[in-house]
């Protein structure tokens, strides 16, 4: 049996780049013509470039389109109540708490989503009281298998400028140590970066996907790629 995960990314939604509001429409309209409907959509994170309702609320009237199910993430250009305010209802999973992390428990894989978002800068932060929250949320079920996504790449991000994108190092070592103490992690999946980034963490493949938005994608792709919706089908065996 598998479970068909799609992620999409950096959305980035802005008054003033009126485009990525399309952009977004066309790839849910891409994601709903698949040939069978995903269990779960997950964004990972920077719906919005500047963190106000209005974009909030636009992104989320695209997103409602979809025919699966959807849950967001915080990014380093969302703001946290903001997004809790337009997400508001049961259908979106938030936790009731004052960070983006919560746990998908419907299938037979957990899904974990995991806020890295820090408040000083736009590099990822994983303080104390979110690794443990983090180990908490392994610990409670070990019987399943569960994949992790995240805003930030905890892994160097080989190809970029700067290959490490959390404001402290030792964040990630940490994350790496206590995923160590777990066999049930199937993957992880972050955005970003902006571009397609493999990587690794204590021994757990890890990827990132290009963002949503065509006019901020990096890395090297064709004139075609950068004007065709992206996302990324996950498939998780149970």
């Amino acid at each position: 049996m598998t479970l068909q995960i799609v992620q999409i990314s950096d959305t980035h939604i802005a008054e003033e780049a009126p485009q990525r509001l399309e952009d977004l429409e066309n790839c849910v309209a891409a994601i709903n013509g698949l040939e069978s409907t995903p269990d779960m959509v997950v964004h990972t994170g920077d719906i919005t470039h500047n963190g106000l309702s209005k974009e909030y609320h636009n992104a989320r009237i695209q997103l409602d389109k979809l025919h699966a199910p959807y849950v967001v993430m915080a990014g380093n250009k969302d703001n946290r109540s903001r997004l809790f305010n337009e997400f508001n209802d049961e259908r979106y999973r938030l936790a009731d708490t004052g960070w983006v992390q919560y746990a998908i428990e419907d299938f037979p894989v957990r899904l974990l989503m995991i806020d890295t978002v820090s408040d000083n800068t736009n590099k990822g932060q994983l303080c104390d009281e979110r690794l443990d929250n983090i180990e908490s949320m392994l610990s409670a079920n070990t019987t399943k298998p569960v994949a992790l996504f995240l805003h930030h790449t905890p892994f160097k991000a080989e190809g970029l400028p700067d290959p490490y994108q959390y404001e402290n190092w030792e964040d990630v070592d940490k994350l790496a140590a206590l995923l160590s103490r777990f066999d049930h992690i199937c993957g992880m999946y972050c955005g970003h970066v902006h571009r397609f980034v493999d990587g690794e963490i204590a021994g757990i493949h890890a990827s990132a996907i290009t963002c949503l938005a065509c006019d901020l994608r990096k890395g090297e792709i064709s004139d075609e790629e950068r004007t065709q919706p992206v996302f990324k089908v996950i498939t998780l065996n149970t």
